[in-house]
């Protein structure tokens, strides 16, 4: 056990990789079942999907200065605000549950590795706890929103 709490040593990095990586799968988990409750996710991969065809659409039509497609892309982006409204709730309630997590740097690995180098990136050099965990937790955030298809790989 002591391999894991020793900054100098290899265990430090793959701990940190795996609390980064638990703690992302659950934040993923806990996105979905939010998502599943407040939306339903048919209705939110629908809803996904309509934003970023009124976006692409959007963009080609400013791109060309195409009044007639803008004129009616207008009518429609009422539609499209209501929907986001309703997908804005899950998310905001992962914000405050992500703030959260910082707890964990104070309480646990800070007083544990303190802000020796637990990591070393190649041309980057050695990294610090935070500075590792902030990196694998976006790492992992990613995969974990793949694995549970909350975010789309298109």
């Amino acid at each position: 056990m002591e391999w894991l709490l020793t900054p100098e040593l290899p265990g430090a990095t793959v701990a940190i990789m795996l609390i980064s990586f638990c703690i992302s799968l659950i934040n993923s988990s806990v996105n979905r079942i939010l998502i599943n409750l407040t939306v339903g996710w048919k209705q939110y991969k629908v809803i996904q999907k309509e934003t970023a065809e009124f976006q692409a659409q959007s963009r080609q039509a400013l791109r060309t200065k195409d009044k007639k497609i803008l004129e009616k892309l207008k009518k429609k982006e009422p539609q499209i605000l209501q929907n986001q409204k309703k997908i804005v709730k899950p998310q905001m309630i992962m914000t405050g549950l992500s703030f959260s997590y910082l707890f964990i740097w104070w309480f646990l690995l800070i007083p544990f590795y303190d802000w020796k180098t637990v990591a070393y990136i190649p041309g980057i050099g050695g990294v610090n706890v935070i500075w590792w965990y902030f990196i694998c937790s976006l790492f992992f955030q990613v995969i974990s929103s793949h694995l549970l298809g909350i975010m789309s790989i298109e």
